[in-house]
């Protein structure tokens, strides 16, 4: 197993590390600040991004966890973005990150595409095929691997869900569409619940938890980070959610029309939801559109263990807006802020 620091291009991050800390270079910088002054994001974070990807390191502590899962590892990728901008090699350079980290779980929490692409679809499959994880790879689909770009549907392709769910089988991945699957050794279960995303038209919480059992862990893989309080009130303990890049959306009325999120608060990183269970947004590994540090690619690792009473603290220390680490935030339907 390699270390962090040992890993080309790799940023490691410890969890409670303030983002002025990181070792940036003060000419990536200067580069990042003059294209976000000139309205230049998306052209010019392209090549800066290719070498520069960050990994974030955080505990993950879940109730009555068995001792054949305490101390594994599981890695979350998400906004692979797979096409004209985001090729192959790119990926690769990222799965071998990956591989790197010894990962006993992979969780890729959708977008594996950007434009509904069969061609892209079979590229994306062909390049997580070699991500190596000892217990399993496990998905959701994001509104891109759909052909969806809005909730109403605009920009659909009929049929490119199912084949790049297909293609994703194939390379050994589970794809979980309001489905969970369980992992069990002995007495101990580990349980990842995957949903439909959120915009599909097809989301159903309810489908997904049907054979779920809530004595035992249960991580929720959903794109939408909106779907994560109705997760948490059926008993996920973590919910693992990518979407947002990092960025927060404008509070503007054309943004809501163009890009309606209800929860503006989830952005990126940890958040404490009430009554135990934690959200974490990924800000993903697709290139595109990102200026700022804060938007830096992300792979994040996190080790799980064992959460006892005594352990609560671990949960929901409250930080401030903007700190890649934890947030507590108020949410409605009967969900309670932890105190920190």
């Amino acid at each position: 197993m390699l270390s962090v620091n040992a890993i080309p291009s790799a940023i490691q991050t410890p969890l409670n590390t303030p983002p002025g800390e990181l070792p940036h270079r003060w000419l990536k910088h200067a580069v990042w600040r003059a294209a976000n002054s000139c309205m230049l994001g998306g052209l010019i974070s392209w090549p800066l991004e290719q070498s520069w990807v960050r990994v974030e390191q955080l505990s993950m502590p879940l109730h009555n966890l068995g001792r054949p899962f305490d101390g594994a590892r599981l890695v979350h990728l998400s906004d692979l973005h797979c096409g004209m901008l985001v090729r192959e090699k790119h990926l690769r350079r990222h799965v071998e990150i990956v591989n790197a980290l010894d990962a006993d779980f992979v969780a890729i929490t959708g977008d594996f595409i950007t434009t509904g692409s069969r061609r892209y679809a079979r590229t994306v499959a062909k390049v997580l095929g070699d991500v190596k994880a000892a217990r399993g790879v496990v998905a959701c689909l994001g509104n891109h691997d759909y052909g969806r770009w809005h909730p109403k549907g605009w920009g659909e392709v009929k049929g490119i869900a199912d084949y790049l769910s297909e293609r994703l089988t194939n390379a050994g991945i589970s794809v979980l569409r309001n489905a969970s699957r369980k992992f069990v050794v002995g007495e101990a279960m580990l349980q990842f619940v995957g949903l439909e995303d959120y915009w599909s038209g097809q989301y159903d919480a309810e489908v997904a938890f049907e054979k779920v059992d809530c004595e035992h862990p249960v991580i929720a893989l959903a794109h939408n980070p909106d779907a994560a309080p109705q997760l948490a009130a059926m008993g996920a303990e973590w919910i693992l959610s990518g979407h947002t890049h990092g960025k927060a959306t404008p509070d503007t009325r054309f943004w809501d029309i163009v890009y309606p999120t209800r929860y503006k608060q989830f952005i990126g990183g940890r958040y404490a939801l009430g009554r135990g269970s934690l959200l974490y947004v990924n800000r993903g590994i697709g290139n595109a559109w990102r200026v700022r540090a804060m938007h830096l690619p992300e792979i994040t690792l996190f080790s799980l263990r064992n959460a006892t009473q005594g352990q609560r603290s671990l949960l929901a220390p409250a930080r401030q807006t903007g700190d890649r680490g934890a947030h507590s935030v108020r949410l409605p339907h009967r969900l309670h802020q932890l105190e920190a």
